[in-house]
Parts: C-alpha cells; sequence; structure tokens
C-alpha cells in the first residue's frame, strides 16, 4: 500500500478539500426548486420510483378527498371536489385512463390544497381550465401558469428541500381539473458526485506524476 509522505500530503489535502466543496456547492444548487412544464422531462429528472395517481377509482364528491400519499382539499369556494368524468360538461382535462379530479373555482376558492401525507421532493401532474385561467401556485413553492381554454399543461417541480403542500388558485372562477399525479422522492442529481469524482481523479493523477 502506498502511503503519502508529509509533503505529498500537504499537495493532496488542499485538492480534497477543493473537491469536497465543489461537492457541497453542487448540493446546495440542487436544493433550488426546479419547475417544468413538460412530463418526459419531469419524469427523466426526477428517476424511477416516484408514485402515480391517475383518479381511476370513483370516490365521492366532498370538499377533502383522500388518495395514497396525500389529500386534495378546497376551501372557500363551492367547495366540491369530483370525478372528472362524472361532469362531461366541465373540463376536458382527462389526459391519463378515464378519471380525473375537478373542481368549481367559483372566483372564491383559496386554491386547491394538496397536502402530502410525508414530504416530496417530486411532484407532477396535468392541470386544466375552462375558461382559460391564470393559476397562482403556492404552499412550498412559488409559481405561474397561464392556461389556454381546455388544453390540458403538465405542471412539475423538483426540491430537494422538501414538499409539504402545493396550491392551486386559478382566477377568474373557472372550472380547475387535475389528472396524472406523479410524486414521491426524486434521484438525487449526479452532479455532486461527478464533481467530486472528477476532484478525485485529478488529484490521483497529479499524484502518479508526482511519484514518477
Amino acid at each position: 500500500m502506498t502511503r503519502l509522505v508529509p509533503t505529498q500530503a500537504k499537495r493532496f489535502v488542499p485538492g480534497l478539500l477543493a473537491a469536497a466543496f465543489l461537492c457541497l456547492s453542487a448540493t446546495q444548487a440542487s436544493a433550488v426548486p426546479v419547475f417544468f412544464n413538460n412530463s418526459a422531462a419531469f419524469h427523466a429528472a426526477a428517476g424511477p420510483g416516484l408514485s402515480f395517481e391517475g383518479f381511476e377509482a370513483d370516490f365521492a364528491t366532498a370538499a377533502s378527498v383522500s388518495f395514497a400519499g396525500f389529500t386534495v382539499a378546497e376551501s372557500n369556494g363551492v367547495n366540491i371536489l369530483g370525478q372528472l368524468r362524472d361532469f362531461p360538461g366541465l373540463v376536458n382535462g382527462i389526459t391519463e385512463g378515464t378519471g380525473g379530479l375537478v373542481y368549481d373555482d367559483n372566483g372564491n376558492s383559496i386554491g386547491t390544497f394538496f397536502g402530502f401525507t410525508s414530504p416530496v421532493t417530486a411532484f407532477g401532474l396535468f392541470i386544466t381550465t375552462n375558461p382559460g385561467s391564470t393559476v397562482t401556485i403556492g404552499g412550498s413553492v412559488s409559481d405561474v401558469v397561464v392556461l389556454a381554454t381546455d388544453v390540458p399543461q403538465f405542471w412539475g417541480v423538483i426540491d430537494q428541500a422538501g414538499l409539504t403542500s402545493i396550491t392551486f388558485d386559478a382566477s377568474g372562477g373557472p372550472n380547475v381539473a387535475f389528472d396524472a399525479v406523479s410524486y414521491g422522492t426524486a434521484v438525487p442529481e449526479p452532479a455532486s458526485i461527478v464533481l467530486l469524482g472528477l476532484g478525485l481523479g485529478a488529484l490521483g493523477l497529479r499524484q502518479r506524476r508526482q511519484n514518477r
């Protein structure tokens, strides 16, 4: 086994510290929320293992409905969440299967509230409104989505800091539909691992040259 002499160790430690600094910087950068308007890009970034809810099972209309992993609730509006296929005259927002979740914003809702049973780092879904609307997204993150009438739009976010709730507040009091919800723990970005590997690899190459 090769042992570092004191002089070599002095040369090795600063480089290792630099690599560790790069790793820490990349990790901190990955904690910033990253938003997506494309489903394929979101799932590629989140990696495998996300849970999925397509709202295929029938559920009774109510102000609050619980699903595996999260609860959806509306307040200050009509206070009714319904199965989209039961309301064919409302929003054409079914993007997967035959089901979806719909509610009438009624101009007074504070927004449909997605509350997660346990914090997640990735959340994405399709949103549709009728008529078109500007949807302000709040809760654990802050964003805005502008929607055309009856045109489903994907919205997603990855935030390594953790997501506990997401709210959707549509302007103008439209009908709002959701479908194809993906949520769970995103695979950590490999940037920190790559940077650390490159740093250690460069140090190893430098050490070999010095030993020759």
